[in-house]
């Protein structure tokens, strides 16, 4: 139930205060039946939800689950029977109502293995308005020691009726110095290429992590070099384009918006970037709109839009920046 790169203690070093907090409310006798557990991807949310499972689910009284007993070898081995795991099926994009009945089934039977019943539901975003009304039945009268533990990204897709019955775990981008510690730490690669890659990430640890062990960071710095190229030069949006359409587009589009968020930053604090001319004269309004437009053109990306030429559109307006 562990993920890589967690600390000697078993989990990451930004998330101490948020599992602190959690056994002091478990050994206290004060958990909440249901927990929400929120924020940007990348931040350990997923490892969070799992450690407590693991540990709420273990039969031994350690600050972790003790990963020997018989409750945590049936978990490790994906056949627990007091342990449901909820999210979309394979063919879907949603969590079904008839999931939700089939899980809450179960629930209302007593605990065989563990002295309570946990189920796990993610993302809780993509669960339809079926599936959501018939949870909250479970969170308004909850049944027996069950605690409910839901994760993520978007809490606003989730009903108020749902966020208001949970307790909610808040994740927030940890701070830069622990990150880039850890980050050095787990990688061995060099602090200047750490902080590329927290860039490329927008923060997120994960992703930083994930960056640092494959060939995606270089394509981020390909792409910083083909926007400081193309200012001034909108005759040569169509080669860059057709160079950045064999990357993943849903990494393109936040990469672009990352860039131009860091040349907004760079403007207001009269800071230079090192991959941008510091006299390239560009437009805090304009920028503002193509960092929106970039955001916007993220969420078209599954859709029937031609993305090659949002991309197009979107290159010649940023070169047009510069006369």
């Amino acid at each position: 139930m562990t993920e890589p790169g967690l600390t000697s203690s078993g989990i990451y070093p930004w998330l101490n205060d948020h599992w602190a907090f959690f056994l002091q409310r478990l050994e206290r006798d004060r958990l909440a039946h249901a927990m929400l557990i929120q924020g940007p991807a990348g931040t350990g949310k997923t490892a969070l939800a799992r450690l407590m499972t693991a540990r709420l689910l273990c039969r031994e009284p350690h600050d972790f689950a003790c990963g020997q007993c018989r409750s945590c070898k049936l978990l490790a081995g994906a056949a627990h029977p007091d342990y449901f795991d909820l999210q979309p099926e394979e063919d879907s994009e949603v969590i079904k109502v008839d999931q939700v009945r089939v899980m809450t089934g179960k629930l209302d039977l007593t605990t065989s293995i563990s002295e309570r019943k946990v189920a796990y539901i993610h993302p809780a975003e993509t669960m339809n308005a079926a599936a959501a009304n018939a949870l909250l039945k479970s969170l308004e009268e909850p049944v027996g020691n069950t605690v409910l533990i839901l994760v993520s990204d978007n809490p606003g897709g989730l009903p108020v009726t749902i966020r208001s019955r949970c307790q909610a775990i808040t994740i927030n981008q940890p701070d830069p110095g622990i990150v880039q510690d850890w980050l050095v730490k787990t990688s061995a690669q060099p602090a200047g290429r750490v902080r590329e890659a927290l860039q490329a990430a927008g923060g997120s640890p994960l992703r930083a992590a994930r960056y640092l062990a494959s060939p995606e960071l270089d394509a981020f710095s390909r792409v910083r070099a083909g926007l400081s190229s193309l200012l001034g030069r909108p005759a040569a949006v169509s080669q860059l384009s057709s160079e950045l359409n064999a990357l993943n587009q849903v990494e393109l589009w936040r990469w672009l918006s990352i860039c131009t968020g860091e040349v907004i930053k760079s403007i207001l604090l009269g800071l230079p970037l090192n991959w941008l001319p510091a006299d390239a004269g560009l437009r805090g309004v304009a920028l503002l709109e193509l960092q929106r437009q970039a955001d916007k053109n993220r969420q078209l990306v599954a859709t029937s839009v031609r993305g090659d030429l949002l991309l197009q559109v979107w290159l010649i307006n940023w070169a047009e920046q510069v006369p």
